[in-house]
């Protein structure tokens, strides 16, 4: 191919691209979430989780109404990572009680997204599918192991925030199929449109708002502000710092000189403890989640 052949081919993936996650983001502005085999029950769990008044029977009756995602919060309820102790619970009322709504929320996202990689009519995406689920796990293990050190965020809710921080790449992937035949989507091009996709779905889904901003801002790794730090910076370290373990990268001079690291209060120490308790955090989530 010319140069000048090259250039227009280049352009003309550009535009398509643009055209496409311009479409997605009208979409979801206007309230539609068009996930393909999101499971109905995943999706009214976040529903009912919007509810300031919900009460527990309610969220019960609502998992209940699913098999798998009945099971998928029971075996979380009784897991290492939840379980202090005692009898198992095969209530779902108790359960929820026990685990609390976040990581209801986490159990309802792990069913769902199991679906998506086993829907047939996404198949031919199955690897990349598997690859974000996986990345997401150890983003939440990363997080939740983080939250623990710093005290800067619940761990329940640092975990979802992981697991949730590419969900705008799961969308972009699963409604990629649809488009024209012969446009492959270029996942590296689209990398500044994962976070604010994301972030769209979250805010869709009405989860708390905290967990949206930082799924938005998780590639903001010279953010600054006043205050305490929060979520975000949690999530923008954590996300780097699995990159880093990723890549077998140890030490990462950019990490100590992050505005988020630093407002953590994060030296080598505190991080080799934080990746080592990723790890565990990791068994345990993978066990949690089935």
């Amino acid at each position: 191919m010319s140069v000048a052949g090259s250039r227009r081919a280049s352009s003309e993936s550009s535009d398509w691209i643009f055209s496409f996650v311009s479409n997605l983001a009208k979409e979801l502005s206007s309230g539609r979430v068009d996930l393909p085999s999101f499971p109905d029950a995943a999706a009214r769990v976040q529903q009912v989780l919007s509810d300031d008044s919900v009460s527990n029977e309610r969220i019960a009756r609502v998992i209940g109404a699913d098999a798998g995602l009945t099971a998928r919060v029971l075996t979380m309820a009784n897991s290492t990572l939840l379980h202090r102790g005692g009898a198992p619970v095969t209530d779902l009322k108790a359960a929820v009680t026990r685990i609390g709504y976040d990581h209801i929320r986490t159990a309802a996202l792990s069913y769902a997204t199991a679906q998506l990689r086993r829907a047939p009519e996404l198949a031919g995406i199955r690897a990349p599918l598997e690859a974000c689920w996986q990345e997401g796990i150890r983003v939440a293990s990363m997080a939740s192991a983080m939250a623990k050190e710093t005290r800067r965020a619940r761990t329940d809710e640092a975990m979802l925030a992981g697991l949730l921080h590419n969900i705008g790449k799961v969308y972009l992937l699963a409604r990629a199929p649809a488009q024209p035949p012969g446009r492959e989507l270029d996942m590296a091009a689209l990398q500044p449109w994962y976070p604010s996709i994301g972030q769209a779905l979250i805010e869709n889904w009405k989860l708390p708002e905290e967990i949206s901003i930082a799924v938005g801002g998780q590639l903001e790794v010279d953010r600054q502000h006043e205050g305490v730090p929060d979520l975000q910076d949690l999530l923008i370290v954590s996300v780097h710092m699995v990159a880093q373990m990723t890549d077998g990268a140890a030490d990462d001079p950019e990490l100590a000189n992050m505005p988020s690291a630093v407002a953590l209060g994060l030296d080598d120490s505190a991080c080799v403890r934080i990746m080592l308790g990723s790890q565990t955090e990791l068994e345990m989530l993978n066990a949690a989640l089935g």
